[in-house]
């Protein structure tokens, strides 16, 4: 069997068949819509602009107190819903009233106010920042006098609580500033006297000395060679002044010595003198020569002698050494010469001590290094906070000076509130137009619902298409006479 079409003259047919149920869902709503922009309660909205002017100071010292646009908005939206900002509004307008409480009003205010919209900056100044930015609130009332009245309210409290909530944090925030760089200060004071004490502490051993302290090592070690070099002279040439004391002391010959003044000849070196004479003497006389008689008659005369010397008692000979400048002389070189070994010896001492004093400082350098390092980290990072922390006082000074001033950025009332001629809401367009969709839809779909859902058949075609039997005729619909 042939597949049925469905021909265009079918629609027309299912809405005459249908009509009322397109009719009556339409004019239902539509009905409601009516209803509904008659009745339902006026609301007029009244906008009002403020103004951000410009700093009255220099664009460098108002930088500190001026905020950027997303900073603004932020601000300004909190603010302008603050309970501060809606309580004295709602006192100055007596809206607290009757059995109305405050936190109610309150409530009944925030609803009305309506999110804060910017347009475009008006056109920059000479240095290319804007010199106003506009921003409107707007407040929505069922009464046009009521909206305007509040909205101006709202804006006129909105910048006087402004102002004086940027002063009070401007004064709140040196304050606190001023407690933290006071704990900050002590802070830096204690760390600087701990440092200062580990350093008197380790004077001479801090790691900037070790230069110096390796300079005076080698100095010391210098000096300690040059004194030895020194003491050991010193010492051989007293060695030599005592043992010519005591050859003088036993009679013997005595040396001479560098700086020390020649001992008259003793007999013994006046028998070795002459002995000396006498050969020379020989080597170049006869014995029996009148020159080599005499040196023999006095060798003879000085043998005696020398044999006398020796037999007499120790303290004779020194009771007579006493009195001979040269032997005066040798014990007074002794005595200077054992002085000057006792200071040179003293003087190795000290210059050992001081090589080993700070011999131990440069060694003990690296370790005290370690210790000075974490004091001068935490003294650097409470130095660096000190000064963080004095130039944001000074900024936040600066500041709160501005504010007190009202040279900074103040919010100004550039346009106060605007009557509402027409209603905000309800829009009776837009409701009219939503009720026509709407029973247009609804007209529509109970159409179709109630085609869908009727099984009577209403033509050949769909009797033979439901069926699949012949049509063999019609009755046409016979109306009655009328």
């Amino acid at each position: 069997m042939d597949e049925a079409r469905f021909h265009p003259l079918d629609y027309l047919s299912v809405a005459r068949r249908r009509k009322w149920w397109f009719i009556v869902p339409a004019v239902a709503a539509i009905a409601v819509g009516v209803a509904l922009a008659l009745f339902l309660p006026k609301e007029y909205l009244s906008t009002a602009t403020v103004g951000v002017a410009a700093p009255s100071v220099s664009g460098d010292l108002a930088a500190a107190a001026a905020f950027n646009r997303d900073d603004r908005i932020r601000a300004i939206s909190q603010q302008l819903v603050s309970r501060q900002v809606l309580a004295r509004v709602v006192r100055d307008e007596g809206l607290d009233a009757g059995e109305q409480g405050l936190d109610q009003a309150i409530g009944r205010l925030r609803a009305g106010v309506q999110p804060v919209s910017f347009p475009v900056p008006v056109a920059p100044t000479a240095n290319g920042q804007p010199s106003l930015d506009l921003f409107y609130v707007s407040y929505v009332d069922r009464s046009p006098e009521a909206a305007q009245r509040i909205a101006n309210r709202l804006v006129q409290v909105f910048v006087d609580e402004t102002s004086r909530s940027r002063t009070a944090r401007a004064e709140d925030t040196t304050v606190f500033l001023d407690a933290q760089l006071r704990e900050s200060q002590a802070r830096l004071t204690e760390t600087e006297a701990k440092l200062r004490e580990a350093k008197q502490a380790n004077i001479g051993r801090l790691p900037e000395q070790t230069a110096a302290n390796l300079q005076s090592l080698n100095g010391l070690r210098q000096q300690l060679e040059s004194t030895n070099i020194a003491l050991r002279g010193e010492q051989d040439r007293l060695s030599m002044i005592e043992r010519q004391i005591e050859a003088m002391q036993q009679g013997a010959e005595t040396l001479p010595i560098a700086g020390a003044t020649m001992a008259p000849a003793t007999p013994e070196l006046r028998v070795q003198t002459l002995e000396q004479e006498l050969a020379a003497a020989r080597m170049s006389y006869t014995d029996k020569h009148p020159e080599v008689l005499r040196l023999q008659e006095e060798l003879k005369a000085a043998r005696a002698t020398a044999a006398a010397e020796r037999t007499r008692p120790a303290e004779d000979r020194l009771a007579g050494l006493r009195t001979d400048p040269a032997y005066r002389q040798l014990i007074a070189d002794r005595e200077n010469g054992r002085l000057r070994v006792r200071e040179l010896q003293r003087a190795e001492s000290q210059a050992r001590a001081q090589i080993g004093l700070y011999q131990s400082r440069v060694e003990s350098a690296p370790m005290v290094e370690q210790q000075m390092l974490a004091l001068q980290r935490e003294y650097d990072l409470q130095k660096k906070q000190y000064e963080d922390l004095v130039a944001r006082r000074e900024s936040a000074r600066l500041t709160e000076s501005l504010e007190r001033r009202q040279a900074g950025e103040q919010f100004r009332v550039f346009a106060p509130a605007s009557w509402p001629g027409a209603p905000f809401k309800p829009d009776r367009l837009r409701l009219l137009l939503g009720a026509l969709l709407a029973g247009v839809f609804l007209g529509g779909l109970g159409v179709v619902g109630r085609e869908f859902l009727d099984r009577s058949v209403h033509d050949s075609a769909t009797l033979a298409r439901d069926y699949e039997v012949p049509v063999l005729g019609e009755i046409p619909r016979i109306r009655a006479a009328g």
